[in-house]
């Protein structure tokens, strides 16, 4: 994630595992990805700085495009579905960038007690494990008689939505009211070998697997449905089971042409077979639609025909071929984008950093629950913006001082921009996901660092030393800025002293 949103022909990019006094930390959200893209974020400051060019200007010339085959990563991967000019171009004039730009630089020149800074930055997030055997999931869905849906995956629940977002999935796909759907507690006796709701992956591997379970269902429904339209209902087994006198019906219980475990046929939305269509809680003959039949009365003809109502998927993303060794392959199997722009008061007096405007556009792809998306985005956004501000780990002989809410600065409400503006691209071309759609787990996170680069802005060109970048470590606290403000007066106390 080092290169973010920027095409660099010329690019190695090694790690150093390092032994250290301190215990070891867990993920925060984004598995390193965060601090890789605020080297790269830092890098570009510093080299507007130096050509006394805006920020913004280096960013929308070495971002990914298509043209002059400027879209391809230094791992050699093709970046698709590239919608960052057009996520640039989009924010900067939604935002008045370059009005605002003026308004802060001359607000920066009459005030000696507060600065403000604007950044506009970008986020390239690539979806999947890198470790590829962990891109595997499966789901069991089960159709009871009353027409109820049982669905159970190796998705967790923490409150990310993903429960939602594969209920959404499938009653749509079943055209049934979402309430119809019951997402049963993760167990390993009904998915066992799960990999970790992890990676911004949840739905994209579990959604998958539950929908190509229940297309495998639409299929065999779809197919009884076309034989029942030709056979008048007091004929039905409901009817006549018991007794015998009609022959049983049976259908096709292989894969269809629609959702093979190697890659389904994503493009096309919603699956249709035998020219039968699943809405309202009814099926439909595309061809002739006044041939209909209730969703609960194909499952019931199912039961007494002895086909079967449960079924079993197994989903792997296709086309990974990431080595490790070589740092050489597709890691990913697309990518999430977006922008966001943040402005910041800073108080010269006390270090504190206000946030008072953030607009973001975020490209989630088709989303299959748009409320959750949002709540995603601007949720990550503001954990994101106490990372890169206030929440910083203070030690004293070995012994972790900042262990309570007290002394550890997670945002509050009163953090919260007082202007926050958020949007959704509309996108409908990424084609290798469950329906089109983005994640929106780690990726929103990511565009806090405008938060942190803005801050950056406001202590340029500071009277001191207008020569020098301003140098502050993540998080940028009140302390931080101080000492960026103040670099003498605080010489003493740092650590190279």
């Amino acid at each position: 994630h080092v290169d973010n949103a920027y095409f660099i022909p010329n690019l190695r990019v090694t790690g150093q595992v390092c032994k250290t006094n301190y215990h070891p930390h867990t993920a925060f959200r984004g598995f390193g990805g965060p601090k890789g893209v605020a080297m790269i974020e830092k890098i570009i400051e510093e080299i507007a700085f130096h050509l006394k060019k805006d920020p913004l200007d280096i960013r929308k010339l070495n971002c990914y495009t298509d043209k002059d085959g400027r879209n391809t990563t230094h791992y050699g991967q093709l970046v698709e579905n590239n919608c960052l000019p057009e996520l640039f171009i989009a924010l900067e004039k939604e935002c008045d960038y370059q009005k605002r730009r003026k308004e802060i630089d001359l607000h920066n020149q009459k005030n000696l007690n507060t600065r403000k800074g604007i950044s506009l930055t970008p986020v390239k997030f690539g979806i999947s494990f890198t470790t590829r055997f962990l891109n595997q999931a499966n789901a069991l869905v089960i159709i009871h008689r009353d027409g109820t849906l049982q669905v159970s995956t190796g998705a967790t629940e923490m409150g990310q939505g993903v429960n939602a977002r594969i209920a959404e999935l499938v009653s749509s796909e079943l055209g049934l009211p979402r309430h119809f759907v019951r997402i049963m507690p993760t167990s390993t006796d009904k998915n066992a070998n799960t990999s970790p709701t992890a990676a911004s992956s949840g739905t994209d591997l579990n959604g998958a697997a539950a929908l190509l379970a229940a297309r495998r269902l639409k299929s065999r429904l779809s197919e009884l449905a076309l034989q029942l339209f030709e056979i008048p209902e007091n004929r039905w087994a409901k009817h006549t089971a018991g007794f015998g006198t009609e022959p049983e019906i049976s259908v096709g219980q292989g894969p269809t042409t629609n959702d093979t475990n190697e890659g389904a046929n994503w493009n096309s939305g919603i699956a249709e077979f035998f020219d039968i269509e699943f809405k309202d809680g009814h099926l439909f003959h595309k061809k002739f639609p006044e041939k209909r039949i209730s969703f609960h009365s194909v499952v019931v003809e199912a039961y007494h025909h002895r086909i079967s109502l449960s079924e079993y998927s197994h989903y792997k993303f296709p086309g990974l071929s990431f080595n490790k060794l070589t740092g050489k392959g597709n890691a990913f199997l697309y990518y999430t984008q977006g922008v966001a722009c943040s402005e910041v008061l800073i108080d010269c007096d006390t270090g504190e950093t206000k946030v008072q405007r953030v607009d973001i556009i975020m490209d989630l792809g088709r989303p299959i629950n748009e409320a959750l998306d949002i709540g995603q985005v601007t949720g990550g956004f503001i954990q994101g913006m106490g990372w890169v501000t206030t929440e910083k780990l203070f030690y004293k002989k070995g012994y972790l001082l900042s262990n309570t809410p007290s002394t550890y600065k997670i945002p509050s409400i009163q953090d919260t921009p007082r202007v926050f503006n958020v949007r959704l691209l509309n996108n409908n071309h990424n084609k290798p996901n469950v329906r089109g759609t983005k994640a929106a787990g780690e990726p929103p996170l990511l565009l806090c660092l405008s938060v942190w680069t803005a801050i950056h802005d406001a202590l340029k060109n500071l009277n001191y030393d207008e020569k020098k970048f301003p140098q502050l470590e993540l998080p940028a606290t009140n302390e931080e800025i101080l000492k960026a403000i103040h670099p003498d007066k605080f010489k003493k106390w740092s650590l190279n002293s």
